[in-house]
């Protein structure tokens, strides 16, 4: 590590813990006693406050009620950001108003060379999102509903919350938000009728927490869930061009268990609801896609013909294919 990247992730080190010593970032940063004098002292000429306390248990402090220097990213961080953020082109991301305001305060901390390698990185990187006829381009997708911004900054308060739905209002204990063929999802626990539901973000009118004095112990509410959680009536089995597709679009709740060390085989167990139709038909495009590397271990007979039916539509529409052939 040189010096530069030393001293950055030293602040960042000294940002997190507040107090530290000299024989503490010795050991961190693998230098000696005068490498890490030299670089506190560094460190205070950019404009980080330090205080020192002598004594056996001594040490350095961060002045409290002072402003920190600015985070600062070396080429490599800078251009990951810069690449991760370009990934996302044309997704529906949540905060998200401004993509170019976004992209010109990224460019703006860099420097002029790093300036011009982001730019080229936008010519010529090409993700599943983006127009290659325009990299620059922003589809309507790209804005995601206005309810998603309300619903998440009421998630990071409490979970527990009143959505008034366009025939009802419910009041849920929100597990997951997740993006599901382009539409942002809920997933809820019903407070009132202990039962899993998805919501979809654009039937919500509105989002009112739980009053604190009528809030459930979330204990309360995971220990019933764990008591309701039906048990999985799908299992697939994957190969590796399976994983590798299932991780470009993996399930919305439930992870691989990997078979292997190698991680070339794994396992998907999870539970499809029989009483909702649209759910049967995304989860058979959503196996199809998967490929032929992915094998149904168990299946209810719905999920089966939903698959069936996909697939004699997808044949139906071949050029010169008739299904009685």
């Amino acid at each position: 590590m040189n010096k530069t990247a030393r001293v950055n992730t030293m602040m960042r080190y000294i940002n997190n813990r507040q107090f530290f010593t000299i024989r503490e970032l010795m050991a961190q940063f693998h230098v000696s006693r005068s490498t890490v004098i030299r670089d506190l002292t560094n460190i205070q000429e950019l404009g980080m406050p330090l205080t020192a306390s002598v004594g056996r248990d001594g040490g350095y402090a961060v002045m409290q009620n002072q402003l920190l220097p600015a985070v600062q990213f070396n080429s490599e961080e800078l251009k990951a950001l810069f690449v991760s953020f370009l990934a996302t082109r044309n997704t529906q991301l949540p905060y998200l108003k401004n993509r170019n305001t976004l992209t010109e305060k990224l460019v703006a901390i860099a420097s002029q060379t790093q300036q011009d390698d982001l730019l080229t990185l936008q010519e010529l990187l090409v993700f599943s999102h983006t127009n290659p006829a325009n990299t620059k381009l922003t589809e309507l997708t790209d804005f995601a509903p206005p309810m998603l911004k309300v619903l998440l900054n009421h998630c990071l308060t409490t979970r527990q919350l009143h959505l008034t739905l366009a025939d009802a209002t419910v009041t849920v204990w929100v597990r997951h938000v997740f993006n599901r063929q382009e539409n942002w999802v809920v997933d809820a626990w019903d407070l009132t009728t202990k039962q899993f539901r998805e919501i979809a973000v654009t039937t919500i009118k509105s989002v009112i927490p739980v009053a604190a004095d009528q809030a459930l112990p979330t204990t309360t509410i995971t220990a019933a869930i764990k008591a309701a959680r039906p048990r999985p009536n799908v299992v697939l089995h994957l190969k590796a061009t399976a994983i590798s597709q299932f991780r470009h679009h993996p399930h919305p709740t439930e992870p691989l268990q990997f078979q292997d060390m190698y991680q070339q085989t794994a396992k998907l167990d999870c539970y499809l609801p029989l009483d909702q139709p649209q759910q049967l038909v995304d989860f058979a495009r959503w196996y199809l896609y998967l490929g032929q590397d992915a094998t149904l271990l168990t299946a209810p007979a719905a999920l089966v013909n939903a698959i069936r039916t996909e697939c004699l539509a997808r044949l139906g529409d071949l050029p010169g294919y008739q299904l009685n052939q």
